[in-house]
C-alpha cells in the first residue's frame, strides 16, 4: 500500500573511509526515513554532532550520513514531544558500536520498517544494511545506525579549489540525467550552494575554497537514492618560504600563510644530506605557533640541510596536506657548480668549478680517473703528464673542516693532440711535410688549408700521412699553409703556419679560390697538367671523407681502369690519384689523375697530357670521349639505375666504369675470404670484421686488423687463450680455427646437464716497444652445442640443436648476447633443445631476445628485422624462403605474438614448411639494437611480397646480430601405412551404452570398457 507514497534516499557523508588491509572500503552511517514528511509535522529535527540535518531532508526518502569512526558522536533526535540523545563510539576494526542513551536500540526492524525497506531495488544501496541497530520505529518513521562496504559514489580526486565525484548508474533506468547538488557547513546546518544536472557518470565541482568542508551529493537516474559524501578540498601551499639568515651552527627561515590564510597548522620537516644529497635523516616537526618563523639551532659542524613545508588542513578524522615547499637550506652554499673543461694541450686539462660561499670549504680534492691529482684552495686546477687525444674521468670533492665531504661532481675531459712542428715546403716537388710532434695514431689525420696571401682560400681537406702535393702553384707567388691535428674528429691543436712561394711544378690542377676571389682560375699549360675524369655520378655521402676506407677502394679501382687504358701507350705509364672532387655540373664528379714516366722510379716524370688524350681518343673505348681536354664516360649510372639493391647489407655499390663492385662500408670488413664454407663474389661484411661460426666440427672466429690497431693505437700483439695455437693472419684478418677438443688449443669448457659451452679467447695488447697503454681488449667467442641428440627416424642421430652466441667485452665492462629459442607452444614455457620433428599443419612458436646480464641501458629496445630459412646453418646461403624482411611478414602465416620493437624480446608464429630439397630447416633471423631515441617499430602496408621467396634477402640497417635455431624436419609419419586410431568412435560407443542403462550397469560396463580400450591400445602399440 504505500509502494506509491514512498521513495529511497541514500545519503552519505563520508568524512573518511577506512580500508582494512586487503578488504574492501567500509563506511559508519546514521539513516533515518520520514512517511508523509511526518518529522517535519511534529516539529521535529534531527542533529549529528551539533550540525542539524533538516535543510538537506528529502520528503518520503531515507537518510544516511556517515559519521567519523574513533571519535565520539553525538545523535540527538527531537520527535513526538520529546528529545532524545546518544553517544556513538565505533571503533572500525572490530566494527563494533559502543552505544550510550537512555533508549536501548532494537537490533530488529518492525515490519512498518520492513515495508520501506522492501521496496529498494537489488541495485540501490541501504547504508545501514550491516550491523544495524534501530533507535526509533513506528509507522511513520525510522533511525538506525549501521554500515556498508557498497560504495556507490567515490571522490575521484581533488585539488584547492576542485572536487571530481564519479557514480556508478542503473543499467535500467529509463533517463540517463543525475541531479548533483553541493553542500557547505556554516551555522550548524548543510547550506546549498549549487545543484546541477548531467549526463555523465563523473562531475567536477571548481572554484571551491582551499581547506573547507563540502558534501557532494548526487541523485542517480532511475534509482530512489539521493547519494552524498563529505570531504575537504586541499590547503594551498605556503608562500615566500626562504632562508632569513645562516651560519656555521644556526639556520632562520620564515613564510607567509596560504592564499585564503586557512589553514591548520604548518607540517615543518627537515632533511638532513650527505655529500651525494641523498638524504640521511629526515625530522618532522608540527609548528603551531603563531609566527611564520623558524630557527633550527645547535647545528653540528659540516651539517648540510635541506627544508620541507606543508600546510595541514583537519575535519574531524581526515587530514589533508598541501604539495611541499622545497628550500635548499645550506645545501647550496657547499655545492660545486658548473665543474666543465676550460682548455686543454697534448699531456694537459684544466678544470674549473664554482660554489656559492667558498667560507665553509677548506679545500678541494680533485682525482684523475680514480686516483688523487692533489688538493687546492682555488676553483680551477690543471692535470699533467697525459698521454694525448685520451678521455678521462675527473672528480672534483669540496670538503669541509678536517676532512667532511660536503659535495662532489664529476666531469669527463680529454687531452688534445701534440701538433706538426717543421712545417716546411720542398720546391723541386712542390710538396709540404712536415714531423709529428707526437706518435701518431691511426684515429689521428692531419688537416690543412692552402691559402693566398691575400687570405683568400685555395683549398682546405684532411690527410692521413704527413707530406702534402701542392700541384699547380705559380712560380713566385706567396702562399699560407696551416697545418695542424685532429684526433677524435674532434679536437684540434695549435695551428702551424708556413709562409713560402711556389715553384712552377711539373703538374697542375684547377684551383678553385674561395672568398673575395670566388670566381678566379689559374689558366695552366695542359701538356703538364694531369689527366681530368668526369663520371656521370655524385659521390655517395660515405665516400666523401678522405679517411674513408670504401674511398681509398673506388680510387683503385679509377686508378687501375686509367692504368688499363694506358697499357699500349707509347711510353709506359704509372698513374696515381690526385683528388676526386664534385663538377660544376649537377650529380657529376671530376677525378683528377697524375701520370709519370714508369721507366723512371727515382724522379716523378710526368707524361704528356695531349700526347695521353690523343692515344685515349685513338681506342674509340666505348662510352669514352674527349672534350676540351677532359675524359668524359658517359656510361650508365648502374648502381642508381637497378631496380633492386644489388650489394648485400653494409655494403656500397660503386660504379667502374661499365660494371659495378661492392665494397664494405666504413667500419666494416669482407669476412667472405676466411669464414667457412667459402661465400659467393658478393663480400660478407661485418662490422669491425667480427664473425663466429659454431660448426659441426670446428669453431671459427676472426676480427679485422686495421679495426685493432685503431682501437689499441699502435702495432698489436694477439694470443688464442694460453697460447697454445698461434693466430691465422691474412692481410686484413687476425682469426682462427679450433676444433672441439679444448686440450689442443686451451678452449674453455663448460658442461651443465643439458649443454656444453665452448670458449675461445683472444687478447690484444700493444706490442713490447709500447710500453705504456691505456687500452686492452678481449674477444670472446662462445658456441653451445646440447650433450645429447635425438634419436628416430625422423631425425639423423648426428643431427644437432645450433646456436650460437658472439660477444665482444671491453674492459670486461660489457656483455651483449642475442639468442633465438624456439618453443613448443603460445605459452612460451617450454623450449626445444634438441632437434625436433613437426608436421606441416604444426605452428613454430619463436623467441628472440636481447640479454643485457644487467650491464646494458635498460632503455635499449630489440628489433627483429628479417628472418628467413635455409637447409643448411650457413645464414648466407643461397637458397632462402623469406619469412619477414624489413620487420614486415612476407608469409602470410606469420603472426607477431608482441609489438615488435617495443621491449627487449619479439615472438611470433609461422605454420610449418617445406624446402626444396626436403632437408631439415634452420630459421635465421637478423635483429637490431635501438636506443630510446630511436624509432624501433616498422609500419608496415597490407602489401606483402611472394611467399616463401627463395631470391636473396635484403637487409639494411645496422646490424645487430644473425641468430639461429633449428632443425626443424617435416614429419611424414602420417603417411607410413599405419591405420588411424578409431578411438573417439569407441568412446562415443561406450558413453551411448552407458547412459541407456542404470548406475550398477554402467559401472560394470565401465570396467569392461577401460579393459577393451587397453587391450585395443596395446595391439596398436604393436601394430
Amino acid at each position: 500500500m504505500y509502494s506509491l507514497e514512498f521513495s529511497f534516499i541514500f545519503f552519505f557523508l563520508i568524512p573518511h573511509t577506512i580500508s582494512f588491509g586487503r578488504c574492501d572500503d567500509i563506511s559508519f552511517s546514521i539513516c533515518w526515513m520520514s512517511k508523509d514528511d511526518a518529522l517535519e509535522r511534529q516539529n521535529g529535527n534531527l542533529w549529528v554532532n551539533g550540525t542539524s540535518l533538516k535543510s538537506t531532508r528529502r520528503i518520503g526518502k531515507v537518510t544516511s550520513l556517515a559519521v567519523y569512526p574513533v571519535v565520539e558522536n553525538k545523535l540527538t533526535l527531537q520527535y513526538g514531544g520529546s528529545v532524545q540523545s546518544w553517544t556513538l563510539s565505533i571503533t572500525p576494526r572490530t566494527r563494533f558500536t559502543k552505544i550510550r542513551g537512555r533508549q536501548k536500540p532494537l537490533e530488529r526492524p518492525t515490519n512498518a520498517t520492513k515495508s520501506f525497506l522492501d521496496l529498494l531495488s537489488p541495485t540501490e544501496v541501504f547504508a545501514c544494511e550491516n550491523g544495524t541497530l534501530f533507535f526509533q520505529q513506528d509507522e511513520n518513521f525510522f533511525l538506525a545506525v549501521g554500515h556498508t562496504m557498497r560504495l556507490p559514489v567515490k571522490l575521484e580526486s581533488r585539488s584547492p579549489s576542485m572536487l571530481l565525484v564519479s557514480w556508478v548508474t542503473n543499467s535500467l533506468a529509463i533517463s540517463d540525467s543525475h541531479t548533483v547538488t553541493l553542500y557547505r557547513t556554516e551555522l550548524d546546518s548543510y547550506n546549498t550552494l549549487s545543484t546541477d544536472s548531467t549526463i555523465n557518470n563523473h562531475y567536477r565541482f571548481t572554484a571551491l575554497d582551499s581547506c573547507s568542508p563540502y558534501v557532494a551529493c548526487v541523485e542517480i537516474a532511475g534509482t530512489r537514492s539521493f547519494t552524498c559524501l563529505s570531504t575537504i578540498t586541499d590547503p594551498d601551499v605556503p608562500k615566500d618560504f626562504e632562508v632569513t639568515s645562516w651560519n656555521s651552527s644556526s639556520i632562520s627561515l620564515s613564510w607567509d600563510c596560504p592564499e585564503n590564510r586557512r589553514y591548520s597548522l604548518f607540517l615543518l620537516t627537515i632533511f638532513y644530506l650527505n655529500s651525494t644529497d641523498h638524504v640521511t635523516e629526515e625530522v618532522p616537526l608540527w609548528h603551531e605557533e603563531d609566527s611564520f618563523a623558524f630557527t633550527l639551532s645547535d647545528m653540528q659542524p659540516c651539517s648540510r640541510v635541506q627544508f620541507g613545508l606543508q600546510t595541514l588542513c583537519q575535519a574531524g578524522t581526515e587530514s589533508r596536506y598541501s604539495t611541499m615547499v622545497l628550500n635548499d637550506g645550506n645545501s647550496v652554499h657547499s655545492n660545486i657548480w658548473a665543474l666543465h673543461q676550460t682548455s686543454f694541450g697534448p699531456d694537459t686539462y684544466t678544470l674549473r668549478w664554482e660554489v656559492r660561499n667558498a667560507s665553509s670549504i677548506s679545500r678541494f680534492r680533485v682525482y684523475h680517473d680514480g686516483v688523487l691529482q692533489g688538493t687546492t684552495l682555488m676553483t680551477n686546477y690543471t692535470v699533467g703528464g697525459l698521454l694525448s687525444c685520451q678521455q678521462y674521468q675527473a672528480k672534483v670533492e669540496a670538503l669541509c673542516g678536517d676532512g667532511v665531504l660536503m659535495s662532489a661532481k664529476t666531469v669527463t675531459a680529454h687531452t688534445g693532440p701534440s701538433g706538426v712542428s717543421e712545417l716546411r715546403y720542398r720546391s723541386n716537388d712542390s710538396t709540404a711535410v712536415w714531423t709529428p710532434s707526437a706518435r701518431q695514431q691511426p684515429a689521428f689525420a692531419f688537416l690543412y688549408k692552402l691559402s693566398y696571401e691575400n687570405g683568400s682560400t685555395i683549398q682546405s681537406s684532411s690527410v692521413t700521412g704527413t707530406e702534402l702535393r701542392l700541384m699547380g702553384l705559380e712560380d713566385g707567388k706567396t702562399y699560407i699553409l696551416d697545418v695542424w691535428e685532429e684526433c677524435e674528429g674532434q679536437w684540434e691543436s695549435e695551428h702551424s703556419h708556413l709562409f713560402f712561394e711556389g715553384a712552377n711544378s711539373s703538374l697542375g690542377f684547377l684551383i678553385r679560390a674561395a672568398g673575395p676571389a670566388q670566381d678566379l682560375e689559374m689558366q695552366l699549360d695542359l701538356s703538364v697538367m694531369g689527366l681530368m675524369m668526369v663520371v656521370p655520378w655524385s659521390l655517395p655521402e660515405e665516400l666523401q671523407s678522405d679517411v674513408s676506407e670504401p674511398r681509398a677502394k673506388m680510387g683503385k679501382i679509377f686508378k687501375d681502369k686509367l692504368q688499363e687504358l694506358l697499357k699500349d701507350f707509347d711510353q709506359p705509364a704509372r698513374i696515381e690519384l690526385a683528388t676526386f672532387e664534385p663538377a660544376e655540373e649537377p650529380d657529376k664528379t671530376e677525378i683528377l689523375f697524375m701520370s709519370f714516366d714508369a721507366s723512371k722510379t727515382e724522379e716523378d716524370l710526368p707524361l704528356p697530357v695531349e700526347d695521353q688524350l690523343d692515344y685515349i681518343r685513338s681506342l674509340n673505348a666505348t662510352n669514352i670521349t674527349i672534350r676540351d681536354g677532359v675524359i668524359h664516360w658517359d656510361g650508365h649510372d648502374l648502381c642508381a639505375s637497378a631496380q633492386h639493391t644489388l650489394c648485400p647489407r653494409n655494403s656500397l655499390c660503386l660504379n667502374t666504369l661499365g660494371s659495378f663492385t661492392c665494397v664494405c662500408q666504413h667500419g666494416y670488413y669482407d669476412v667472405s675470404p676466411v669464414i667457412e664454407p667459402p661465400t659467393a663474389s658478393h663480400p660478407v661484411c661485418n662490422e669491425d670484421g667480427l664473425f663466429s661460426q659454431c660448426l659441426d666440427k670446428l669453431m671459427t672466429g676472426g676480427i679485422a686488423k686495421p679495426y685493432l690497431v685503431s682501437y689499441i693505437g699502435g702495432k698489436v700483439d694477439v694470443k688464442l687463450n694460453d697460447g697454445r695455437c698461434t693466430v691465422d693472419e691474412s692481410e686484413m684478418f687476425y682469426y682462427f680455427r679450433t676444433s672441439r677438443k679444448s686440450s689442443e688449443c686451451g678452449t674453455e669448457r663448460r658442461v651443465n646437464k643439458t649443454h656444453i659451452e665452448f670458449q675461445n679467447t683472444l687478447t690484444v695488447t700493444l706490442t713490447k716497444e709500447q710500453t705504456i697503454s691505456r687500452r686492452d681488449l678481449r674477444v670472446v667467442w662462445k658456441c653451445v652445442y646440447p650433450r645429447h641428440y635425438v634419436r628416430n627416424a625422423q631425425v639423423s642421430m648426428d643431427m644437432e640443436w645450433l646456436s650460437s652466441l658472439s660477444l665482444v667485452e671491453f674492459n670486461s665492462s660489457l656483455q651483449l648476447v642475442l639468442t633465438m629459442t624456439l618453443y613448443s607452444d603460445e605459452s612460451y614455457t617450454y623450449s626445444y633443445r634438441d632437434a625436433i620433428a613437426l608436421g606441416l599443419e604444426d605452428t613454430l612458436f619463436f623467441q628472440v631476445a636481447l640479454q643485457t646480464n644487467n650491464s646494458f641501458a635498460p632503455d635499449v629496445l630489440l628489433q627483429v628485422e628479417s628472418c628467413w630459412a635455409t637447409e643448411s646453418t650457413d645464414p648466407e646461403d643461397t637458397v632462402q624462403g623469406v619469412l619477414l624482411q624489413d620487420g614486415c611478414p612476407v608469409d602470410n602465416t606469420f603472426h607477431w605474438l608482441s609489438v615488435n620493437g617495443l621491449a627487449q624480446t619479439s615472438r611470433f608464429s609461422i605454420q610449418m614448411f617445406a624446402m626444396p630439397k626436403g632437408l631439415p630447416l634452420y630459421i635465421h633471423c637478423l635483429a637490431n639494437i635501438c636506443g630510446h631515441d630511436e624509432a624501433c617499430t616498422k609500419n608496415c602496408t597490407s602489401q606483402q611480397r611472394n611467399k616463401r621467396s627463395v631470391n636473396q634477402v635484403n637487409r639494411q640497417g645496422k646490424q645487430a646480430a644473425v641468430v639461429s635455431a633449428g632443425p626443424v624436419v617435416i614429419n611424414t609419419r602420417v603417411k607410413s601405412g599405419v591405420q588411424p586410431s578409431h578411438w573417439a568412435e569407441h568412446i562415443t560407443m561406450i558413453s551411448i551404452v552407458a547412459g541407456s542403462i542404470g548406475f550398477l550397469g554402467v559401472t560394470i560396463l565401465s570396467v569392461s570398457a577401460t579393459k577393451a580400450i587397453m587391450t585395443y591400445y596395446e595391439r596398436l602399440q604393436l601394430q
